[in-house]
């Protein structure tokens, strides 16, 4: 039986309708567990950002050109090179207990800690990975269709934060705690699924 659903070209995509999966690097894999009760300082819980995210950019996607004058005219050529992508920033709700902050923010403090201004403090890196493999890690998002299935995915990869957003408290408003965090990446892969 064919799975695939005949569809209108004039069925368009929505914004409202993707996934965002981040995967730790390994410095946050060593200090990550699953148990809330486990909870402290020194940890983070991997998945809570994951369902927390309302709003990311698929960043532009550029291959420059040049240009060779001659007699009044100019001859433009493709660079056959990617300029290298934008940060992406990522909206997203803070949880009750910041769990989800936390992640961010600790993501941070390992690439230079809020003490000692230092990479992966107090630890010694194996010299078979390098610096790069303990703190870049990478992202999937995930494009869905109006019935929630997986159409595309974009792979970001060699993603590092750079910043955590602000938090604006206010007595004179209920509302959640909505903030951001921004990334770097190397390298953007997009696969139609």
């Amino acid at each position: 039986m064919n799975e695939k659903i005949q569809q209108s070209v004039f069925n368009k995509s929505r914004k409202d309708k993707f996934l965002f999966v981040l995967t730790l690097p390994k410095a946050m894999k060593d200090i990550s567990y699953s148990l809330p009760e486990n909870r402290d300082q020194d940890h983070v819980i991997p998945d809570s950002l994951r369902f927390s995210v309302y709003g990311v950019v698929v960043p532009q996607v550029r291959v420059g050109s040049g240009e060779i004058r001659y007699s009044g005219q100019a001859v433009k050529f493709s660079s056959h090179s990617r300029d290298a992508y934008d940060n992406v920033t990522v909206n997203f709700t803070v949880d009750n207990r910041f769990n989800n902050y936390w992640v961010i923010w600790k993501w941070l403090d390992i690439m230079n800690d809020d003490k000692s201004s230092v990479f992966m403090k107090g630890t010694d890196l194996p010299t078979s990975e390098s610096m790069f493999e303990q703190y870049q890690g990478t992202v999937t998002m995930y494009a869905l269709d109006e019935y929630n299935k997986e159409v595309m995915k974009f792979d970001y990869e060699g993603v590092v934060p750079v910043s955590v957003g602000s938090i604006d408290y206010n007595y004179r408003t209920t509302e959640e705690i909505e903030t951001t965090f921004e990334f770097s990446f190397s390298k953007l892969t997009p696969t139609l699924l």
